[in-house]
């Protein structure tokens, strides 16, 4: 009795043990063939949840393409993300949430300037690597944080073009304003001196509040000064807002430019024949002869049924620096892909990344699109442009 039960418990043991050994050699266990997780917030609601959809499509397109391939390091991609309901506070919760509780393998930016200044010490706290499409505003590049990478152009290149148009068109005088957060803030800071580099005088500079809704006092004080030239530093929503506005004060600028909102392939149809001439701020053509440009539009048309805008543009950009630094590493290593994104140049369908020492973009340049007969159709600069400047602007009739 004694031997039988001394030869069932070793058959037990060799069991267990076989058990054990399949168990270890299993790669979805041992976690080999987990996914790769990327965490993000993305404004889905609140007052950019307009464009917070484009951009949150560039990083869905760019890992669905990439997971039919394989993924990255022979594992599939899955993106965590946040809503951050437009909200700098709500996503500083989500990314702790989304490194802490979610343990993401890597992240990338949110939507906005402000958003992201606000969760850019998250990076170095955690010390992950986060490349960030959304962020043109320069401060966040001060702080000396080592893992922030912009991935679009810096806000100052946003408002060149408009001023040189002004410039060779003999304008002299520019009403400035914008929404009273971190991008909008750093572009007014930067007007002045630029305009003034150009022959140019600004006669009203003055921002209003992040989520207003009714532009009629701000527009009324920009009548008063009867300014050639209206700057405003505005979204789509506020965009909309402040054409609408204009148009009712009867206010009669020779040149309209906006930076990012009309950017929106739904602009025209928000503001119908009022959107011809409007000149605005554009970080992507699907004309653009940049690497992958021609397959990507045509794929984001196919994917979502719309055309893409250069958010969408720039957050595909984004994980393709990303996908680079992997491929590169051959790893997950935070500060090997750090080291990576800091010095190295990608192509990409926004053009070659690259930044400098304190991870500011100076490889991405923005263009400057005008409105006409319903298309978007890049003015300037010279180089890029698919069509001549109308000017001066007037109302439709």
């Amino acid at each position: 009795m004694k031997a039988a039960s001394r030869s069932k418990g070793i058959a037990f043991l060799l069991s267990a043990a076989i058990l054990v050994c399949f168990i270890g050699a299993n790669p979805r266990t041992a976690g080999a063939a987990d996914p790769i997780v990327i965490g993000t917030t993305v404004s889905q609601s609140g007052a950019y949840a307009d464009v917070g959809k484009y951009a949150l499509q560039g990083y869905e397109l760019y890992v669905k393409q990439t997971n039919a391939k394989g993924g990255w390091l022979g594992r599939q991609l899955q993106l965590k993300v946040y809503d951050d309901a437009s909200d700098p506070a709500t996503s500083v919760t989500e990314y702790q949430k989304l490194v802490q509780q979610d343990h993401v393998n890597l992240i990338v930016g949110p939507y906005s300037s402000a958003i992201t200044a606000a969760v850019a010490n998250i990076a170095d706290q955690y010390k992950m690597p986060m490349i960030s499409p959304e962020v043109a505003a320069v401060d966040p590049f001060k702080r000396n944080l080592k893992y922030i990478f912009q991935g679009t152009a810096t806000s100052d290149r946003y408002v060149y073009g408009a001023i040189q148009i002004a410039k060779q068109n003999g304008y002299k005088t520019i009403a400035l304003t914008g929404e009273d957060t971190a991008f909008p803030r750093s572009i007014a800071k930067a007007v002045p001196d630029m305009a003034a580099a150009a022959g140019l005088k600004v006669v009203f500079n003055e921002l209003y509040p992040h989520n207003a809704s009714d532009y009629t006092a701000i527009v009324q004080k920009i009548k008063q000064t009867n300014p050639d030239v209206v700057l405003a530093i505005s979204y789509f929503p506020d965009s909309v807002g402040i054409i609408r506005a204009l148009k009712q004060a009867s206010v009669t600028p020779k040149e309209l430019f906006f930076t990012i909102g009309p950017a929106d392939p739904n602009f025209a149809k928000e503001v119908g024949a009022d959107s011809q001439g409007v000149l605005f701020a554009n970080n992507w053509s699907a004309e653009l002869k940049t690497q992958g440009n021609v397959a990507f539009a045509k794929a984001f048309k196919a994917e979502f049924g719309i055309e893409p805008d250069y958010h969408s543009a720039q957050n595909y950009a984004a994980m393709q620096v990303l996908g680079a630094a992997i491929a590169s590493v051959k790893s997950l290593d935070n500060d090997k892909l750090r080291d990576y994104m800091a010095t190295h140049e990608v192509d990409t369908v926004c053009g070659t990344y690259h930044v400098d020492s304190t991870g500011m973009q100076t490889g991405y340049d923005s263009l400057t699109d005008q409105w006409q007969g319903g298309k978007q159709l890049v003015v300037y600069p010279s180089k890029w442009a698919q069509t001549k400047l109308i000017t001066p602007y007037s109302w439709a009739k």
